[in-house]
C-alpha cells in the first residue's frame, strides 16, 4: 500500500526537519519570514495540525478537530510533545488500515455545511501533498539562511528503510 508507505516518508521527513530547527537559535525559529506562516515554528506546527485534523480527526469521523494557539509552542520541547501525541495516534489508526478501508469513503463536511464523500486514500494523498507544500518551504526558507535541510527523496528513503 504505497500509500501508507508515502505517510511514513511523511513522518521521516517531519522528524528529520524538527531535528533541524532543533540546532538553530530559538530566535532564527521564531523570526517572521513572511511565509504562508509567519516563522519556521509556526509552519511546522501547521503540518502536526494537519496529520491531527486529516487522520485523527476526519479521517476517523470526527470533523470537530481543536484549533492552534501557535503562541502556546514556544519551545522544541513543546512542538516535539505536541508532535509525538498527534503521531502516536495517527500511528495506531493507520497501521491498522486495510486495503478495504483505504478504498472507503469519508464524509468531509465543508465550510458551507454541506458534506463530501472523499476516498480515504485520496484523502492521504491530500495530506501528503499538503505537507510536501510546507516541507518545500521548509526547505527553501532553510537555503536562504544557510542551513542544509534534512530533505531525501521518496526512492532514496524506501532504498534506505526497506522493510
Amino acid at each position: 500500500m504505497k500509500t501508507l508507505q508515502l505517510m511514513e516518508y511523511s513522518q521521516f521527513l517531519r522528524h528529520k526537519y524538527l531535528e533541524t530547527l532543533s540546532k538553530l537559535p530559538w530566535e532564527e525559529v521564531i523570526k517572521d519570514r513572511g511565509a504562508s506562516f509567519p516563522s519556521l515554528k509556526d509552519i511546522f506546527v501547521h503540518m502536526v495540525f494537519v496529520v491531527d485534523a486529516f487522520i485523527n480527526h476526519v479521517l476517523q469521523g470526527n470533523p470537530n478537530y481543536p484549533n492552534v494557539n501557535y503562541n502556546e509552542y514556544d519551545s522544541i520541547e513543546k512542538i516535539t510533545e505536541y508532535m509525538e501525541g498527534v503521531e502516536s495516534r495517527a500511528n495506531a489508526y493507520l497501521n491498522k488500515m486495510t486495503p478495504e478501508e483505504l478504498v472507503g469513503n469519508v464524509e468531509s463536511k465543508r465550510k458551507d455545511g454541506s458534506t463530501l464523500l472523499i476516498p480515504v486514500e485520496d484523502m492521504l494523498i491530500d495530506f501528503f501533498q499538503e505537507e510536501t507544500h510546507h516541507q518545500g518551504e521548509l526547505l527553501a526558507l532553510l537555503w536562504q539562511m544557510d542551513v542544509e535541510p534534512p530533505h531525501m527523496g521518496f526512492i532514496q528513503y524506501m532504498r534506505s528503510h526497506r522493510k
